[in-house]
């Protein structure tokens, strides 16, 4: 170690002296420099206060920001989860519009909600369920698909807010305002599709509840609206299946006797009138018998079809059984429970069957009867022995037309029913 110290020092003895004052001053610039560092680090603050109290106020917004959104998500599922139970234990579908109304009020507190849901007799989407519209908006809204911004959703099948509604406008350089849904204040909205086929549409206007992911909350909402309406459909075409006789497509007797039941015990409590109207095809046998019993079917497949397009929407037709048929017409007196009868009884006369003019009356006719609650009976089996009664006399009195029911002392003829007069 002397040794070294030794050799250093002999070669620092052979620098030259303007080596030594180069060392000199550049050692002497150093320090300085350090020392006023040193000095200026104790004396300038960090940072200027007022941006430190700035960046603290945006600190505390962002995290208000996260807790209000993390409240929202809270809120939202438990709440999302209730909604998804309610919606599907109703079998109603008119009840399904005012649960999605109910649900978006509470999630988004808005001035105005819209729920539609598509017609496919009409192809347009049909207001259903509204909040927040003026008070003389009586009329029934019907929105095409593509028209204005609801229209636009459903033929697109992607939700919007109003941002997006901004950008799609840009873009294309088309608005999607329509003068005539100048009542709508669309600034969110959802479409209701089930495997690519849109069911409806949710228009959300005047949120007061606003949140970050509200175009996925309500996207979540119109996803359930839509699987409960496929729900509800596959329950209706499996109920109608289980209902409906096979050849005719009107309702079977079994679900016919349960209506009636209900109406009667629903007119007992109103009091109000229900009537009856029970048929059979006149000479149906010898129709069976000369053309075949494919064509009978037709005969009565075809009758089925005018039936239900001639009698009212609230009334129930059926067919009884063999070639006999039946219609419920709930509130209806005997008076125009007759006027409808004979409507039928027109109908089915007038129309050009196959080979109608084999038959003895050249026609292919019906001879039917009707009877009224309360004055003909005051259960289903004696309103139906009471038009069945009546049908009876009009096989006897010549066919091709429908009798009223008749007390007996008012009767001409006895209501013991002919069995040879009713065989066709």
């Amino acid at each position: 170690m002397d040794q070294k110290l030794f050799e250093a020092l002999t070669i620092l003895q052979g620098l030259p002296a303007w080596a030594w004052i180069a060392a000199s001053a550049i050692a002497t610039f150093l320090f300085g420099m350090l020392l006023g560092r040193r000095q200026g680090a104790a004396t300038r603050p960090l940072v200027r206060p007022e941006i430190k109290v700035e960046s603290f106020r945006d600190l505390q917004k962002t995290i208000a920001k996260l807790e209000g959104e993390n409240a929202s998500f809270s809120n939202f599922f438990p709440m999302l989860r209730d909604f998804t139970k309610e919606i599907n234990s109703r079998l109603e579908r008119r009840a399904i519009p005012a649960t999605l109304e109910k649900i978006v009020d509470r999630l988004f507190m808005p001035t105005q909600i819209l729920v539609f849901q598509m017609d496919d007799k009409v192809n347009k989407l049909i207001l259903r369920s509204s909040k927040g519209l003026s008070a003389d908006a009586s009329e029934v809204y019907q929105i095409g698909i593509g028209e204005g911004r609801i229209g636009w959703v459903a033929e697109h099948q992607v939700e919007m807010d109003v941002n997006d509604f901004i950008r799609e406008m840009r873009h294309s350089g088309e608005s999607q305002k329509i003068a005539a849904h100048f009542q709508f204040k669309t600034e969110l909205c959802a479409p209701m599709v089930y495997e690519g086929k849109v069911l409806g549409v949710i228009s959300v206007g005047g949120i007061t509840r606003h949140s970050k992911h509200e175009k996925s909350m309500l996207r979540l909402i119109a996803d359930v609206g839509s699987t409960a309406m496929h729900n509800h459909n596959l329950f209706q075409k499996t109920q109608e299946m289980a209902n409906c006789d096979g050849l005719t497509k009107l309702s079977n007797k079994r679900f016919f006797m349960e209506k009636l039941s209900e109406e009667i015990v629903r007119a007992e409590k109103g009091h109000f009138p229900v009537s009856l109207f029970i048929f059979d095809l006149d000479n149906f046998k010898h129709y069976n018998d000369t053309q075949g019993h494919q064509a009978g079917d037709e005969v009565l497949k075809i009758t089925g079809e005018l039936l239900r397009d001639t009698v009212r929407p609230d009334d129930l037709p059926a067919r009884y059984g063999g070639e006999e048929f039946i219609v419920l017409l709930p509130r209806s007196p005997k008076a125009g429970a007759m006027h409808a009868a004979e409507r039928v009884r027109k109908r089915v006369a007038e129309h050009p069957f196959p080979n109608r003019e084999s038959q003895p009356l050249k026609i292919v006719s019906l001879s039917g009867g009707v009877a009224t609650f309360p004055d003909d009976g005051r259960t289903g089996g004696e309103l139906i022995a009471a038009a069945d009664a009546a049908l009876y006399r009009a096989k006897r009195s010549g066919r091709n037309k429908v009798l009223s029911c008749e007390t007996a002392y008012f009767s001409d003829e006895s209501e013991e029913p002919d069995l040879g007069a009713k065989s066709g």
